[in-house]
Formats: structure tokens, C-alpha cells, sequence
């Protein structure tokens, strides 16, 4: 049996000048009066949160702005105090997967209950569940209005990562009710976002249409999303390197992202370029975006011998030449762009491959990979075809 679930999103508005349209309306929609601005250093200096945080006028309870990659739990329980101290009543996030992400788990967080003082990666676990759409009744709980400056999708799911510091290990944390209520996706929004993390998130968004159709429970509706966010990617992301200037190229991105993610938010599971990836966000501190750059064609090559022709229909669906192989495909694609597609390119060399695959503790993506992941001996496998 397959069965799809629908997040808890209401709306998501799209398009040159979204952000002066919409997010005033929502915020009469909700009837939030103090709602808290949840964004980045880098985007006070571009002046960008300023920006959202005019339209938010006189209601902004406050902005908190020092949210660092990869979304570390001592940020989280920042977030906590900042929220209760603004007596906020709502949360708008402006940024990319880790502003998105750290506040999704802060939503966790205050949905039950927990003390600032509380906050650690082993509460927050344990405070999340649900599945993804097991909403219940519980329609009390704070949400958030995203406003997504870079092409990774975490607008569009209930879960996300944060990062125990002490561990260094990626957490995934999530509610139903932790993903945003509306999504605001304009593509004025992404014009500071520095070019290779815009690059390396739409490569992202690739790593989700193709897992996702690659995944060993995919659905009808996961599988048409992911191949048609991947032809609009495929074009997309070519464009905006060529052009960064070129807001059609750049809305196209973002209208691939969201669909790329839609099989992963209604319950399709991913691989081991995901999970591998969070191993190495979490203990070297690798941006997600190039995670997927350096592992994705690595898996595709590790998988192939039991889903061949599945990634073939994944070529002959998104119009590549399906006699050459995906992989050779997705690397092509990302150098051609600039970015990284080897673990050395991007500071993890042969002598740190052991200490990553012993990371690996049975759970998460890889234990959904197509080809059996059986232990850190296949993990070397994978990571030695990325090298």
C-alpha cells in the first residue's frame, strides 16, 4: 500500500514581488500582533531584513539574527528566550535551511513546552513525532511564515536539522505542525544569497528529485514532481550561473525546489547521499548544498547494480540521454556551474573517511538507501567513489 501525506501548509504565494503582497496580508490572515523575525547576520548587511522587517512595521516583537549553519541547538534555545521574552505570538524566517530549520525547532520546542534551560538535542527528539501529517487537534501551537532565500526546500517539510555541538552530530526534529503556513517564494529574496550557496542549493533540490524517484517507496505523485522539478532545474540552474541577474531563471529554481521536495513531505523516503550528507554537516561543518554535490553521483554509481533502470526512466523522463549513465549526468550538471563534486574539493580527504563512515549508526536515510547499506564497509565503498 502507498500512502501519501499532506503537511500542514496553507499557502504558498510565488512570484516577482510576493513578499510586499503577501506578507502583510498573512499577517493580518493569522491575526498576529507581535510576530518574531528570525534571520542571519548576512542578510542585515544586505539590508534584506530590514526590509521584511519594515513590512512588519510596529507588530515585529523583535529580530534575532545570529543563526549560524547548520541550525547548532545552543541557537535554538536562543531563539526560545527571544521568543518568550518579545511575548511573541508568531515567528517569520527569513533565510535559508538553517534559519528554517532552527525554527522548526524552536516550534518544537515551545509546542511542548520546554524551559529555555531545557533545550538539548535529547529533549527536542523527544519531543518531536507525529509522522507528517498526524496533526491531531492541537491547532494551538505557534507557526511560521517562511521566507526562503536560497533553493534548499526546507520551507516545504515538517522536520529539519539541528546540530548537537557537542556531539557533532546532525539531529532530525520535527511536528506536523513545524512547517511554515505559508511559504513566500520571491525571487528578489535570493538576489543576495552568495552565488555558490544559491548554486550548491539548487543542487540540493536535484538530490531530492532524484532520490525521490530513485526511493525505494515512491508514489505517483512523488515520482511526477520529481521529474518535473529536475527539467526545470536542469535549465534553471545553468541560467543563473550564466545570468545572476535573471529572475525568471531564478523563479524557475524556485519553483523546482518546492516541487522537488513534495515526494519527501508526503512520506518518500531518501538515500545515502541524504544521510551521508547530514554526516558530514553535522561532523565537518560541509554546507549541505555541496553534500549533495560530492555524494549524490557517488550513490547513484554505489546503487546502480540494483536500480538501473530506474534511473534510466529518471533520464528518459527528464530528457537526458538515458544510454549515458544519471551519475555521469548529475556530476556533468553541478561542474558545470562551478561547484564541487569530490569529497577533496571540499576538505575531506582519504584520512578522514574511516572516522565518517564510523558515524553511521543504522537510522536516517542511508537505512532507506535502495542497496542495502549493511555497515561501515559499504559506507567506505560509497565514500571512496566520491574521493
Amino acid at each position: 500500500m502507498q500512502t501519501h501525506h499532506w503537511p500542514a501548509q496553507q499557502r504558498v504565494h510565488a512570484g516577482v514581488g510576493a513578499l510586499e503582497t503577501a506578507l502583510p496580508r498573512e499577517l493580518d490572515a493569522f491575526g498576529w500582533q507581535r510576530p518574531l523575525l528570525i534571520t542571519t547576520n548576512s542578510l542585515i548587511r544586505s539590508g534584506m531584513a530590514d526590509r521584511v522587517r519594515a513590512l512588519l512595521g510596529e507588530r515585529c516583537a523583535g529580530m534575532v539574527a545570529d543563526i549560524p549553519a547548520h541550525s547548532p541547538i545552543v541557537s535554538v534555545a536562543r531563539l526560545a528566550a527571544a521568543f518568550r521574552d518579545g511575548q511573541a505570538d508568531g515567528v517569520v524566517a527569513l533565510g535559508g535551511g538553517s534559519v528554517i530549520d532552527a525554527t522548526k525547532a524552536l516550534l518544537v520546542a515551545l509546542g511542548a513546552g520546554l524551559a529555555t534551560g531545557d533545550i538539548s538535542g535529547d529533549t527536542l527528539v523527544k519531543a518531536s513525532g507525529g509522522g507528517t501529517s498526524h496533526w491531531g487537534t492541537d491547532f494551538a501551537r505557534t507557526r511560521m511564515i517562511a521566507i526562503p532565500t536560497t533553493l534548499s526546500a526546507a520551507e516545504f517539510t515538517s522536520f529539519g536539522g539541528v546540530t548537537d555541538t557537542a556531539i557533532g552530530r546532525k539531529l532530525m526534529v520535527g511536528h506536523p505542525l513545524s512547517v511554515p503556513i505559508s511559504v513566500i517564494q520571491d525571487p528578489a529574496c535570493t538576489m543576495d544569497t552568495p552565488a555558490e550557496l544559491l548554486l550548491s542549493t539548487a543542487a540540493r533540490s536535484v538530490d531530492h528529485s532524484v532520490e525521490g524517484f530513485c526511493s525505494v517507496n515512491t508514489s505517483p505523485i512523488s515520482d511526477a514532481t520529481a521529474i518535473e522539478a529536475a527539467r526545470r532545474m536542469w535549465s534553471a540552474l545553468p541560467r543563473m550561473h550564466a545570468n545572476p541577474a535573471d529572475a525568471h531563471a531564478r523563479a524557475d529554481a524556485q519553483a523546482a525546489a518546492w516541487l522537488s521536495i513534495q515526494g519527501r513531505s508526503g512520506g518518500v523516503m531518501h538515500g545515502a547521499s541524504h544521510g551521508i550528507g547530514y554526516l558530514l554537516g553535522g561532523g565537518f561543518n560541509v554546507p549541505h548544498g555541496l553534500t549533495s554535490c560530492v555524494m549524490l553521483p557517488a550513490v547513484l554509481r554505489w546503487n546502480r547494480p540494483v536500480n538501473e533502470s530506474r534511473q534510466q526512466a529518471f533520464c528518459e523522463r527528464v530528457g537526458l540521454d538515458p544510454a549515458r549513465p544519471l551519475a555521469d549526468h548529475v556530476e556533468s550538471l553541478f561542474a558545470s556551474v562551478g561547484l564541487a563534486t569530490r569529497l577533496s574539493q571540499v576538505g575531506v580527504g582519504p584520512d578522514r573517511f574511516e572516522k565518517l563512515a564510523a558515524m553511521y549508526d543504522g537510522t536516517g536515510p542511508i537505512a532507506a538507501n535502495p542497496r542495502p547499506v549493511k555497515g561501515a564497509a559499504d559506507l567506505l565503498e560509497i565514500i571512496a567513489l566520491a574521493a
